[in-house]
Order: C-alpha cells, then sequence, then structure tokens
C-alpha cells in the first residue's frame, strides 16, 4: 500500500516538473508577450537573473549554492523512499523540493537565469517555485504531525 502510494507521489512530481518545463518553453518560444487578466493576475513571462524574490546574487555563487542543496534533498528523498515505513508527507515534500529545484537549476545552467511566467498581485512565479514552497509547508506540517 505505502509503495503505491509512494510511487504516486514520485509520478505526480514528475508530472508537475514537465507542466513546469513545458510552460517554460511557452514562455521562451510562443507565449512572449504578457496576458494579463487583471493587472494583478495572468500571464506574464519574466527572466530572473536572481534567487527568491529576485534577490540579486552573483551567478556563480547562486550555482555553488544550489547543486549541494539539491544533492542533499535528492539524499533525503532517497533515504526516505528507501525506508520499510515511509513517512509519505516526507516523502512529498522531499519530492517536490526536489523537481521543483532541478527544474530551477536546469534554467540557470541553460539560459542563466530563471524562467517565470504566473503574474500573481506583484510576483511572478513558476510552477517550481509553487512546488517547493509546497514542499517546504509539507516538511513543516511534519513537525506538526509528530508532536
Amino acid at each position: 500500500m505505502y509503495l503505491k502510494k509512494a510511487r504516486l507521489i514520485i509520478f505526480i512530481s514528475g508530472l508537475f516538473l514537465l507542466a513546469d518545463r513545458f510552460l517554460k518553453w511557452q514562455a521562451l518560444n510562443d507565449w512572449t508577450q504578457s496576458h494579463l487578466f487583471n493587472r494583478y493576475f495572468g500571464w506574464q513571462p519574466f527572466f530572473n537573473k536572481g534567487v527568491a524574490f529576485s534577490l540579486s546574487i552573483p551567478y556563480q555563487v547562486t550555482l555553488i549554492f544550489s547543486l549541494p542543496i539539491i544533492i542533499l534533498v535528492l539524499y533525503l528523498l532517497i533515504t526516505e523512499w528507501k525506508k520499510e515505513n515511509k513517512n509519505l508527507l516526507l516523502l512529498t515534500a522531499w519530492s517536490l523540493i526536489f523537481a521543483g529545484a532541478i527544474s530551477n537549476f536546469f534554467d540557470r545552467i541553460i539560459y542563466k537565469h530563471v524562467i517565470d511566467y504566473f503574474l500573481i498581485t506583484t510576483a511572478i512565479i513558476n510552477i517550481s517555485d509553487i512546488m517547493i514552497v509546497m514542499g517546504l509547508i509539507l516538511y513543516l506540517l511534519n513537525f506538526k504531525k509528530i508532536k
């Protein structure tokens, strides 16, 4: 039972990763213009050279710090996967964080920036950003579950 659920979690994270890659491709190739429902919500391609919240950090520093973090998250994901009694909340958290981080890291390697495309109020984000934040929320909820 746990194994089926664990596989489903990994599969769904992979689908989100593919959706993000597709939308980033669209932002680069087909949907390059803004399409706003109103001034606070819509599609607006943006090339983010910074990190979270567009904080300006040199490209090389970002890469140097990103890779060990991605490797750590992968290690935690594999460790949770190998456990007899998998914690599905933690498995989901690590899976989402890893998939989101890989997509954004791929952008940094290939394009030297992250491709964002959803305008939500004053932020422009992508599915990878949502996956990373949701993964962190699930990780924190795991502590509440333990207590």
